[in-house]
């Protein structure tokens, strides 16, 4: 199988990509300086949690997180727990993640899963059959796509998902909802704005979710997580319009 099957973009290339995008995108400047200094704490705690990634460890990372995140934004909201009690949430969510997305208030699982992006830096990515491509959720770790990605392939574009939570890239169908497996065409409708022509809404009319593309085959610099965050323009739109998102973004935009 292709390496490219098993693709993830680095902590560092995230941050790198969102200085360079806060500086042309004025109106979502702050999030994306935000996320840049995110990404480098996440470089960090991927040196300090690399061959320990049990959720005593990862516990103690997440109170690092969160002692980082009160010294750089003192007036955020944090989820205040012992390194026990972010150990027993770890178990939750690698247990039944999409549980946990629903249950977990929100500070806790930006936690979570920053900490756990932080992880995947190093982790081993499983052997895998053609099976496990072109499926829903990720073929490694199992999580949902949060955003997809245009790459070029031959004379055209394949299509392919980012998973929300460990950074994986996977191959995926072209015209189809990766929410309910809708194909009629005219059920998908995708959505541009002039603002980004690099960027669209896959929306389905069946299910009323839509995925957010970043479309590499325009831009070849885009990094999917990072140009997703400063799109977030489009997500408004589409909310708006009555569509929901598919998994929502660790920044939750």
């Amino acid at each position: 199988m292709s390496s490219r099957n098993s693709e993830r973009v680095s902590c560092a290339a995230r941050a790198a990509r969102a200085r360079e995008l806060a500086d042309r995108e004025p109106a979502v400047a702050d999030l994306l300086r935000f996320y840049a200094a995110l990404a480098e704490y996440q470089q960090q705690l991927a040196v300090a949690l690399t061959g320990a990634v049990d959720a005593e460890s990862m516990g103690r990372a997440a109170r690092e997180l969160t002692r980082w995140l009160v010294a750089l934004k003192p007036d955020a909201a944090v989820c205040e727990a012992t390194a026990e009690e972010w150990r027993d949430l770890f178990e939750a969510y690698r247990a039944d993640p999409d549980e946990a997305i629903d249950r977990v208030k929100e500070g806790a699982l930006f936690v979570l899963e920053a900490v756990l992006q932080a992880a995947a830096e190093h982790v081993p990515r499983p052997a895998r059959s053609p099976a496990a491509v072109s499926q829903q959720r990720c073929p490694d770790c199992g999580g949902l796509p949060v955003v997809g990605v245009l790459r070029e392939e031959g004379h055209g574009a394949r299509r392919r998902l980012v998973c929300g939570l460990c950074v994986t890239e996977w191959d995926y169908l072209r015209v189809v909802c990766v929410k309910c497996g809708e194909q009629r065409f005219d059920a998908l409708p995708v959505f541009t704005a002039e603002q980004f022509p690099h960027a669209r809404i896959e929306a389905c009319d069946t299910c009323r979710h839509y995925l957010k593309t970043i479309d590499a085959t325009k831009d070849g610099r885009v990094v999917p997580l990072v140009d997703d965050l400063a799109t977030s323009a489009l997500d408004l739109w589409a909310r708006e319009q009555g569509y929901t998102r598919m998994r929502a973004n660790l920044l939750r935009v």
